[in-house]
């Protein structure tokens, strides 16, 4: 008997699967396909994690460490990267507003402004459907990072655009703007530091001296989920070699020999040429 955790997720899946289904079948315009990009993840997400739980494993592995961030919080690291600008044909498109919506996949919407270059009193309204994606741990910050991949991007409102198109159609406009926006948002870096090593200090007073050592850590992004309003990031460590520091670290120059004690001065030593 499976666990009603499982029963429910397996649910959403077989829910959200038969919408896709039904989105497939109608040749809907923009907001459609809008809806059914952000399903797609959706039931990906869900999927994959349904599949761990109908198997009985658990969602992370038991030795990783794992992050969470809130949606509110994300949203503030898009935003901080905006406004992105592209030009398509006649058009200027401005991104300026982000929403983070963590619910099967880390979705991110972005919102702005489509006008005609030459009459820039007609303005309309954009959004691109997107997702956080190659999530991964920069090796030289020890930050995490990630790319905003944009799905789809709906026309909304266009306000008496539609007659600047020319020859084509408002889809064809908006697959233009989605493969000029490709590569154009700036990579999202997530301020959460990820230590890629661990440092012994050197223990240089008391009865027991020791030299310090040092440990690299590789570190990678293992597995993200999202769901509830929480994006979930597990982190892979592993411990390399323990590595010695040598004499240096413990606050005498390497090469050197240490200071020789001094002998006894008095009369009849050695330093004083007596007899032995």
């Amino acid at each position: 008997m499976r666990e009603p955790g499982v029963l429910r997720v397996a649910g959403v899946v077989g829910v959200l699967g038969g919408l896709l289904a039904g989105c497939a079948g109608d040749q809907g315009g923009g907001e459609l396909h809008a809806k059914q990009a952000a399903l797609e993840r959706e039931v990906l997400g869900l999927r994959a994690s349904a599949a761990k739980l109908e198997r009985g494993e658990p969602l992370f592995s038991e030795d990783a460490v794992v992050v969470s961030i809130a949606e509110e919080l994300v949203k503030e690291f898009v935003n901080v990267q905006l406004p992105v600008a592209v030009e398509v044909k006649s058009f200027k498109i401005d991104l300026t507003h982000a929403e983070a919506s963590f619910q099967g996949s880390p979705s991110v919407n972005l919102t702005g402004s489509i006008a005609l270059k030459e009459h820039p009193d007609y303005v309309g309204e954009v959004r691109a459907i997107s997702a956080l994606d190659s999530i991964a741990v920069d090796s030289a910050t020890g930050t995490l990072r990630a790319q905003v991949v944009v799905d789809h991007v709906d026309l909304l409102k266009m306000a008496g655009l539609e007659k600047y198109i020319g020859g084509g159609t408002m889809d064809e406009l908006a697959r233009a703007v989605r493969k000029e926006l490709a590569g154009k948002i700036p990579e999202i870096q997530i301020p959460v530091k990820i230590e890629q090593s661990i440092s012994l200090p050197a223990i240089t007073e008391g009865p027991v001296l020791l030299h310090g050592a040092s440990m690299p850590l590789a570190v990678s992004v293992e597995d993200v989920r999202a769901g509830q309003g929480v994006l979930w990031i597990a982190i892979k460590v592993v411990p390399g070699e323990l590595v010695k520091k040598g004499p240096e670290a413990a606050g005498s120059p390497a090469g050197t020999a240490p200071p020789a004690k001094a002998g006894p001065s008095g009369p009849g030593s050695p330093a004083q040429g007596g007899p032995r």
